[in-house]
């Protein structure tokens, strides 16, 4: 076996200092506010005063005994999280977990749950004085979805974060945060006068000690993944980011959307996501290895996040000795080659297990399922009414182009699909968005190099993304095995994103539209809301899909509460809301119950940009005034 890697050391003792200076406040602010009626008796002499403090003194005591907890105590993991897995009933995965634990020379886990998640995760508990228990969380998705030798890769990254690899130090800085999020917490809704030192305190030291120690959470991910590689190979360590982040995007993009659009035929009682995983259905897997090609693309073209612990893909694959900005190998893990972890690990356990997720899923997932099913009948109300206006009026290329995209789901045959496209191009034969539409239609139909000549066609648009162009002409090459073609259209694509003017218009592409209402359905809106314009500088209202288009759409509603810097000071010193914020929370609450669409809320603080998709085809109220679509 490998010598053991060596922990980072740069950084290590700034960051230190930063946690011993937050530990420290926190035990005298404890102390002083405990201490605070011996204080008054000494320093007040006069016996009324001391009887008008005394039950302030107490609230005092009180509070500093609970800042005292906090700061001796550590948050358990939520005990809900997740199906707690007997070592007995499965003793494959216990036997697995003990070589991996030998390999990584860690302690042992003192408890394995099982959740509904595509990954693994540990939590560390217990008291200062008392001995850490970890936690390891397996998600039933990546058991399911992942091989047993690409798993055991993800687990013994695990192991190395509770190592000797990281030391006493990297749990600290890990309990670090568990405190200092619990303060956060306990001092949400305190507001009083006493809380606001430490509060303040809070508001300037939790970003600067996050910040010091975000680094060396960096580096101990870098040391966690060589670890991983050491005791399992680079080769799988390669297969196993490869096909966690196909998996990822196959779940978001195709299995979750696919499940709830079958909520207009189906009662929510009779949806078994977690069972249909473990047979690993089509939409928890990309379509062939071109299309997961170009997934990967464009997974490797992310940069790293500042904020964030975890590295990216390009840095995790260079880790095992790939070139991200190379060719990728000509196999790539894009399902399932072998039994998977789940049957391996679990055995007879997993059905069982996959049915508690699903009844836990489901409780959860009924206003989604209600939503998905109220949106299909609106599609349904939309696709009759074309139907009927199609017997009665000319169509224009936008009215055939909406009647295509219902048409796929409504119209199962494919021929009044067909016919739609075919009218909309006889009145606008250069109609991006149809020509796309006739380009797949030929793809699944097995037109592969028809397909491309139409791409190319498109790609002549000024207004469509030369981005979107280069990524698809790219997965169509692969798929016809012309892979120096489908390399230069790759390495355009990368330019192309790393471009200022590619960024904008894929962040225009993947981000969110105007909401496109009609005036009547607008005017509606606006006069459930209405109670809402009075206190709001600005409200917009924004969706994440185009109008027109097939898949459920997620509604945004933006809102600029007017302010003042006077009560913007006073906030800052004791914590409470801005009133005009306060009343557009209460009254969206109140009013939500009355809307016919389902609208997530967003704030814009007074210190905050706007977002760039707040445009004026968004907005519906300026200064108390609806705006007139």
């Amino acid at each position: 076996m490998a010598s053991p890697l060596q922990s980072p050391r740069e950084g290590r003792w700034r960051a230190l200092a930063w946690l011993a200076f937050g530990d420290m406040f926190l035990l005298a602010s404890g102390l002083a506010l405990i201490l605070s009626p011996l204080l008054l008796v000494l320093l007040v002499p006069s016996r009324l005063l001391l009887v008008l403090l005394a039950l302030p003194a107490l609230s005092w005591v009180l509070y500093g005994l609970m800042v005292l907890r906090a700061y001796a105590a550590v948050p358990p993991p939520p005990v809900s999280d997740g199906i707690l897995l007997e070592a007995d009933r499965v003793p494959a995965l216990a036997e697995e977990l003990e070589r991996l634990r030998l390999a990584c020379d860690a302690p042992a886990f003192t408890a394995v749950y099982i959740n509904a998640e595509l990954n693994a995760s540990i939590y560390q508990t217990g008291s200062r004085g008392g001995q850490p228990r970890h936690v390891l969380v397996l998600g039933l998705p990546l058991l399911a979805l992942l091989t047993e030798r690409q798993a055991a890769t993800v687990i013994a990254h695990e192991y190395a974060h509770i190592s000797r690899l990281h030391g006493h130090f990297a749990r600290w800085a890990h309990v670090a945060r568990q405190r200092w999020a619990a303060l956060g917490k306990l001092h949400e809704r305190n507001h009083r006068l006493v809380t606001a030192p430490l509060r303040l305190f809070l508001a300037w030291y939790v970003p600067r000690m996050m910040r010091e120690t975000l680094e060396f959470s960096r580096r101990c991910e870098a040391v966690a993944d060589a670890r991983a590689i050491t005791v399992c190979g680079a080769d799988i360590a390669f297969e196993t980011e490869i096909a966690l982040t196909l998996r990822q995007r196959a779940l978001s993009s195709q299995f979750w959307p696919d499940m709830f659009a079958g909520a207009d035929k189906d009662d929510i009682a009779e949806a078994r996501p977690f069972a249909l995983m473990l047979a690993e259905p089509e939409n928890s897997r990309p379509r062939d290895s071109a299309q997961a090609a170009v997934w990967l693309h464009e997974d490797l073209c992310q940069k790293p996040d500042s904020h964030s612990t975890h590295p990216v893909l390009s840095e995790r694959i260079a880790a095992t000795g790939f070139d991200p900005a190379g060719p990728l190998p000509d196999h790539l893990p894009w399902r399932l080659e072998e039994t998977s972890a789940a049957a391996e690990w679990l055995g007879e356990e997993a059905p069982g297990i996959a049915a508690r997720l699903d009844a836990d899923w489901r409780d959860n997932a009924a206003r989604g399922w209600q939503d998905a099913k109220d949106w299909h009948i609106r599609q349904r109300s939309d696709f009759s009414r074309l139907l009927q206006r199609r017997e009665q009026q000319m169509f224009d290329e936008q009215d055939w182009l909406q009647l295509a995209l219902l048409s796929e789901k409504f119209d199962p045959s494919g021929m009044l699909r067909a016919e739609a496209i075919a009218e909309g191009l006889r009145y606008s034969p250069e109609e991006a968005t149809l020509l796309q539409l006739r380009a797949e239609d030929m793809e699944k139909a097995g037109d592969i190099h028809g397909a491309m000549s139409l791409w190319h066609r498109i790609g002549r648009n000024p207004s469509f993304s030369r981005y979107r162009l280069h990524r698809h002409l790219c997965e169509l090459c692969l798929r016809v095995g012309d892979r120096p073609a489908a390399e230069q259209h790759r390495q355009i694509a990368d330019r192309l994103w790393t471009s200022e003017d590619a960024v904008r218009s894929a962040a225009t592409h993947t981000g969110l539209h105007p909401h496109g209402l009609e005036a009547s359905e607008l005017a509606l809106l606006q006069g459930t809301l209405h109670p809402l314009f009075q206190h709001a500088h600005a409200i917009w209202l924004c969706r994440d899909t185009p109008p027109g288009a097939p898949d459920p759409t997620r509604w945004f509603l933006y809102v600029q509460a007017y302010d003042g810097w006077f009560i913007r000071l006073v906030g800052k010193l004791t914590g409470e809301e801005d009133r005009n914020a306060s009343a557009c929370k209460r009254l969206f609450e109140r009013l939500q119950a009355r809307l016919h669409l389902h609208l997530q809320l967003r704030f814009i603080g007074p210190n905050d940009p706007v977002p760039a998709h707040c445009r004026h085809d968004s907005l519906i109220a300026r200064a108390g005034t609806a705006v007139v679509a």
